[in-house]
């Protein structure tokens, strides 16, 4: 299934924009703050319900109470999420067609994949950004674990919610312990077998990109170990309490959780040149789009943020031999690009282009 039609209203810069997007390749082109990422992010925050870099509230648009975002699909299902702010609350709504959807049953209809400049923080990065970038890998293949995340977040709400105001009540904070343990145990579970499958694919990418086979590995680092993780995890909470009451918040667990990465037997950033790691980033978001295709038998849509400029001759090839065989948005500030697809493909402008 793939999108025919982008609609926004009141998003970021668009207060009303329609664009047609190809079967393959649509480039989006325009001088930089032009709306270019603009656009494409509303196709991330559709497919994933939320943006790659901004909160919810700093997508509407200036002045606006709302923001609203419709794709159509080559079937002519219209796809739509809406995010309001009335009144001090928020909502966000997602209807396909006329039928309403909850957020997790919505996940997984449209995948993406997005490469953009910063994909390098997922080596140089914290480690919010590593475990964002398995998240939105799960999330997108797997309806069980996003469930189980989204229970893990409200059980942690509500245990930090009790541990700053304390009060003594060790009775409840069992109670949220037990559940908070069960949903991380998951986390853990999928999070560790993802890191491994990825592992093997990015090993196999840098081999093509690079032309040469060098050792890369993966580990996930958990807060208890795998074996019995929920009853480990259990004593670890309960062995930490003083110092998450002190702290006023659960210091421990998943949402602190963290990979690293091995070059050639030793931490990446300590040995691999510049180069070397950027065909790193490339294989890790190539073992991405596969892991995607692989679990569910269809392939995501690629949306590529100005990335060609950060990529040397080999990289740029491969990434632009890879869009032939997928839908595509790409934004550039430069039309020449168009010249080196392969693909067919079709152009919008953010502004009116200059001739002569």
């Amino acid at each position: 299934m793939s999108l025919t039609q982008l609609s926004l209203t009141n998003f970021r810069s668009y207060g009303e924009r329609t664009v047609p997007l190809d079967a393959s390749v649509t480039l989006v082109v325009g001088p930089n703050a032009t709306g270019k990422t603009n656009l494409l992010e509303s196709l991330f925050v559709l497919a994933t319900t939320k943006s790659f870099r901004a909160k919810d509230t700093e997508l509407i648009g200036h002045g606006q109470e709302f923001y609203r975002i419709v794709a159509k699909q080559d079937d002519n299902t219209e796809l739509a999420m809406a995010y309001q702010v009335k009144s001090g609350s928020a909502e966000k709504r997602v209807h396909h067609g006329k039928t309403p959807k909850s957020l997790i049953d919505h996940l997984g209809t449209i995948r993406v994949v997005l490469f953009e400049p910063n994909d390098s923080l997922l080596i140089y990065g914290g480690p919010d950004r590593r475990r964002r970038y398995l998240d939105f890998v799960l999330t997108q293949t797997d309806k069980h674990y996003a469930k189980s995340l989204n229970l893990y977040r409200r059980t942690l709400q509500q245990r930090n919610h009790l541990l700053a105001d304390w009060g003594g009540n060790t009775a409840e904070l069992f109670a949220w312990n037990i559940q908070l343990a069960q949903a991380a145990a998951e986390i853990d579970e999928r999070r560790r077998a993802v890191v491994g499958h990825i592992n093997g694919l990015a090993v196999e990418s840098y081999r093509i990109i690079a032309g040469s086979a060098e050792p890369l590995e993966l580990t996930y680092h958990g807060t208890a170990a795998a074996a019995d993780y929920a009853a480990s995890f259990l004593k670890l909470l309960e062995a930490g309490l003083s110092r998450d009451i002190a702290a006023g918040f659960t210091t421990i667990g998943p949402h602190r959780d963290d990979f690293s990465a091995n070059f050639k037997d030793a931490p990446i950033a300590s040995v691999a040149s510049r180069g070397e790691i950027r065909t790193v980033v490339l294989a890790l978001k190539m073992a991405e789009l596969a892991y995607i295709q692989d679990h569910t038998g269809s392939k995501p849509l690629l949306l590529l943020d100005d990335v060609f400029s950060e990529l040397d001759d080999s990289r740029r090839q491969h990434l632009l031999d890879t869009l032939g065989n997928y839908q595509a948005v790409v934004t550039t500030t430069n039309a020449d690009i168009s010249s080196e697809l392969g693909a067919r493909h079709a152009i919008i402008y953010t502004t009116e282009p200059h001739h002569g």
